[in-house]
């Protein structure tokens, strides 16, 4: 070797024969005319190294380091070492100086040397400085597709890890904080209770989406962490491995919504964002579709959508899911991607009929992809009773309740896990539907009380569905008897929602209800429960009144109720009149009617037509095709329609036979029923 000092060649060679002691003698002969000599000291250390002798390797290498700092050969073997080792100071020591020493032009073992400092600051925790040169990498010579994207995950797997580490030195500071000022305040009884580790995570965690929102739109971000999740999100193809990416990425979308005030265009713009990326990523074409985090999302931000968008527009108006384009699931681009600002963020032209048909279709991807997944279930049911529903000229029969109840009841079995509030809503409107009070009122509370858990982590007020939910409880009460409480709730919806106000409910399946009209129905009813149907009358004729002003509509339950007071007062015209129309709103385009509450206006109606004697009681489409359809239908009214047309079969058609298969159905049904005078039930 060229420039080499005389006496290291014999030395080479009696290594290169394994004859360690020769070339050691050598080596030192030539240290001790020159002590200073850089290739004898290396030399040293190869002797060393193959002799198995790590500390004195370890000692003449750090003498040639000291004799010549500037180049890279011993650093290199001291890099080889400390590898060896494991030893995380001395990888960072070494692979740090070698950087330093390393030609610009030396990408591959520069490379290796940013390799091997990101997994010694890893070991020591330091994720962030761990994670900068896992970027250095990234930027360094040509890498196959493959090999640049496990980098990217592998810089983004860094972010997040000194992420969580952040945020658990955040929360653990301030949850000391506040158990001190809770300690100095133990005797104040006015002093509030000190925040859970869960709410201060919370806390800590929107501030920070803050700071990586920065001041910009969605997609400027400059802090590391959002560059790496959209780069990857960029990249990376449909796959289980890249997932929890896809997922990091939206969650950093959501935190966004909850830097902004409530109820402002800042929150809405951020929700609208959002909506469109979990969108996104359920289309079919979207990519990430392996979590179900887009999925359980998109319905709680639909919801807060609905409660802002207000009240329910009718079939054939734009509705909320066209808002983010719900309507039209075409492919969608990488979540990653820019959408670009052609994306509009309404369709005029959009129907309600085709927003269903998209939220059908994802409740069905939903299922379909996780069909565990409780908001799944929550999700599909919701939409089957939309589709029940119609366009509301047909009952909705008591059989499809059911299953309808017992798949929500289902989902709901694990409050936890769901994001879904309508699902506590359209359970306790379909209990009370089937007649299962105790368990509506139930329901009703613990909705209640999730939604006010709800609203305390920082998400919008659903005040549509807490009204109704409280109805629900109120109507409950009310079957149940206890006519105080009830009164009391119906007291106070009817004092806090105004009249022309209307809960609507698109997602959960069911109609626009007039809270405050329902309200002064529950307390006509508790009137009534107490024998005061002077006080009943006037609630319903308040309600019938305003909707003859315009001031509300004219429910189907309105003018039966009304129509029942007064055939009870012996006014059978007036009774007609409202009866029949009761029927004819039931059975109209836009209400929401059960068999069992059809029936009962039919079985209302057959017994007013009874009563009227002459043609309405022998013609056939008066009292007796009203009976006919009432006994149809499961309900509190069927056993009464039987019993009536076992009255029309004995009075009318003088058949005893036919009447008293009726009577015995009507009584199967309802032993208390009291039959007619010659009434005869064959056994």
């Amino acid at each position: 070797m060229a420039g080499e000092p005389a006496g290291l060649e014999g030395a080479r060679t009696a290594l290169s024969n394994k004859e360690y002691k020769d070339a050691l003698v050598l080596v030192k002969e030539v240290l001790r005319k020159d002590p200073g000599s850089y290739e004898a000291l290396l030399l040293a250390s190869e002797i060393a190294s193959a002799a198995g002798e790590t500390e004195q390797t370890h000692k003449a290498l750090e003498r040639a380091v000291e004799t010549s700092p500037s180049r890279p050969e011993a650093w290199k073997a001291l890099a080889s070492l400390a590898k060896a080792s494991h030893d995380t100071d001395a990888i960072i020591r070494t692979n740090s100086k070698l950087l330093e020493l390393l030609p610009e032009d030396e990408a591959g073992q520069r490379f290796d040397c940013h390799a091997a400092l990101a997994a010694a600051f890893t070991a020591r925790s330091e994720f962030c400085a761990a994670a900068k040169h896992v970027g250095r990498q990234l930027d360094l010579g040509d890498l196959y597709p493959e090999e640049r994207l496990d980098l990217q995950c592998a810089r983004a797997d860094l972010e997040l890890r000194a992420r969580e580490a952040a945020v658990a030195t955040a929360v653990d500071l301030r949850l000391r904080a506040a158990l001190e000022e809770s300690a100095a305040q133990c005797g104040d009884a006015m002093a509030a209770p000190a925040p859970s580790p869960e709410a201060l995570r919370r806390d800590v965690l929107v501030e920070l989406a803050a700071v990586d929102a920065g001041q910009g739109e969605p997609g400027d971000e400059s802090t590391p962490l959002l560059r790496a999740l959209r780069a990857i999100c960029t990249e990376a193809p449909l796959a289980l491995r890249y997932t929890r990416y896809f997922d990091e990425l939206l969650r950093r979308s959501l935190l966004r919504i909850f830097t902004a005030p409530v109820r402002s265009a800042e929150r809405q713009a951020a929700r609208r964002a959002a909506l469109r990326e979990c969108w996104e990523l359920t289309c079919p074409a979207g990519a990430g579709g392996c979590s179900a985090l887009p999925y359980e999302s998109a319905i709680w931000l639909l919801e807060e959508e609905e409660e802002m968008k207000g009240g329910g527009a009718p079939p054939g108006h734009a509705t909320v899911g066209a808002a983010v384009g719900m309507s039209q699931p075409a492919a969608a681009p990488a979540l990653g991607a820019n959408p670009g600002p052609a994306a509009p963020l309404g369709h005029a032209h959009a129907t309600s009929a085709a927003v269903v048909t998209a939220l059908e279709n994802f409740a069905r991807r939903f299922m379909h992809r996780f069909p565990d997944n409780p908001n799944a279930r929550a999700c599909l049911a919701l939409m089957l009773r939309r589709r029940s529903v119609g366009d509301g000229s047909l009952a909705v029969p008591q059989a499809t309740r059911r299953d309808l109840e017992r798949l929500l009841a289902d989902a709901l079995r694990d409050p936890a896990r769901l994001t879904c509030a309508t699902a506590w809503k359209a359970l306790a409107e379909l209990q009370y539907e089937n007649r299962g009070y105790e368990a509506a009122a139930d329901t009703a509370l613990r909705g209640l009380h999730w939604l006010q858990a709800r609203r305390e982590a920082g998400h919008e007020a659903l005040t549509q569905v807490a009204l109704a939910l409280r109805l629900a409880m109120a109507k409950s009460l009310r079957r149940l008897g206890r006519l105080d409480e009830a009164e009391r709730h119906f007291s106070v919806l009817a004092g806090w929602v105004t009249e022309g106000e209307t809960a609507f409910a698109e997602m959960s399946g069911a109609t626009p209800v007039s809270i405050h009209q329902q309200a002064l129905r529950g307390m006509a009813l508790v009137a009534l429960a107490r024998g005061d149907e002077h006080a009943a009358k006037a609630q319903y004729e308040r309600i019938l009144g305003k909707a003859a002003m315009g001031r509300g509509p004219g429910e189907h339950w309105a003018h039966a109720d009304y129509g029942w007071l007064l055939y009870k007062d012996g006014d059978l015209q007036g009774a007609r009149q409202h009866l029949e129309d009761a029927v004819r709103v039931a059975l109209g385009p836009e209400s929401y009617v059960t068999d069992s509450q059809l029936g009962e206006h039919y079985q209302r109606l057959g017994e007013v037509y009874w009563a009227m004697r002459g043609r309405y009681r022998r013609e056939k489409q008066f009292a007796y095709h009203q009976f006919l359809e009432a006994a149809k239908a499961e309900g509190h009214s069927q056993a009464p329609a039987l019993a009536g047309l076992g009255r029309y079969f004995l009075e009318v058609e003088h058949s005893p036979e036919q009447a008293s298969r009726c009577f015995k159905r009507a009584l199967a049904l309802d032993p208390t029923l009291e039959l007619p005078g010659g009434a005869v039930v064959e056994e």
